[in-house]
């Protein structure tokens, strides 16, 4: 297992741990120091037995043994993702030859998450082609939302929903019609009911009412906007996120803004404001004290997308030039 043993050994020595304290009766003395020793292999089920007994995730234990928390494939898409800020229709070249990169790996090397993305960026840069070219953005995305159609079916015919198909959700999310879009809201909720109960995949869950939220701001969607912001809210509340909680008057005021009541949407941003500068938290305070600034001004032409792969911000999305 591309010499996981030495690894093992590593984080066993350094936990302080004997070869006899992890053997059980599926895996035994000798077969362990064969494995550590990297002479031997041992099967998926034994290998993550073991790294619960280490108390290590996959996560955590692949940075260890690689040093990278990305596979080959992700990392392709890290760069492609890095290039995305195009600013003229002369840079769109770039892209196509990157998604090409991409598409060449893709074929030698299958992975559904490069499959799905690889939809991703086609519909981007046809997005940005057609913008470039003075098409209105309702134009372009009508004419080119079909490029995620196959994400889409994924996601309606899975009936278990993990953090991947959150994270696919939210990333497709923008290409969904309104109806759509709610109805898949409300199917994520039930599918990943299960997986939130795991630590930090309730905040996957959160993340993904934001995206929602800001693709119908986007939109103008304001009663679809006001019903996930309640729906949002609900569990919030119910579950007693205090971390969550401090944004709440901020999507409410903006939910107002969509409303047409702009007065009571910038008291209602303030006070989250507010509450981020006492509590210290500078970079956070800084980021929405910005974005206030685009709501208010009704010039926020992105969505809210918090994935390791596609945000190095918290915008993501297509201006008209």
């Amino acid at each position: 297992m591309n010499n996981y043993g030495a690894t093992v050994k590593e984080l066993r020595k350094s936990k302080g741990l004997l070869l006899k304290e992890l053997v059980d009766e599926q895996l035994s003395m000798s077969l362990l120091s064969q494995f550590e020793n990297g002479k031997t292999t041992i099967s998926c089920e034994r290998f993550h037995r073991l790294l619960d007994k280490l108390e290590v995730s996959f996560a955590e234990f692949q940075l260890l043994h690689t040093g990278e928390h990305h596979s080959e494939a992700q990392k392709l898409m890290v760069d492609y993702v890095r290039s995305m800020g195009i600013e003229s229709i002369d840079e769109v070249p770039k892209l196509k030859k990157k998604y090409q990169k991409l598409t060449a790996y893709f074929q030698q090397h299958y992975s559904l998450e490069l499959d799905h993305f690889l939809q991703l960026i086609r519909f981007d840069y046809l997005m940005k082609e057609e913008l470039f070219k003075g098409v209105p953005i309702q134009e372009a995305y009508l004419k080119h939302n079909y490029c995620l159609d196959s994400a889409k079916h994924y996601l309606l015919n899975t009936d278990t929903w993990g953090v991947y198909e959150l994270r696919l959700f939210a990333r497709v999310a923008v290409s969904m019609e309104p109806t759509l879009l709610w109805r898949c809201l409300t199917i994520a909720i039930k599918k990943s009911e299960r997986f939130a109960k795991i630590p930090g995949n309730k905040d996957i869950l959160y993340n993904t009412f934001e995206t929602v939220f800001s693709v119908f701001a986007v939109f103008d969607e304001a009663d679809y906007a006001e019903k996930t912001f309640h729906l949002w809210r609900d569990h919030v509340y119910e579950k007693e996120h205090i971390e969550q909680a401090v944004f709440m008057p901020f999507f409410e005021g903006w939910t107002c803004l969509l409303k047409q009541n702009k007065a009571k949407a910038a008291d209602l941003m303030q006070q989250t404001l507010d509450q981020l500068e006492r509590l210290g938290m500078k970079t956070t305070f800084s980021m929405y004290q910005s974005l206030s600034t685009f709501v208010l001004k009704e010039d926020f032409p992105g969505i809210l997308l918090s994935d390791p792969l596609l945000s190095e911000g918290t915008r993501y999305g297509w201006e008209e030039p």
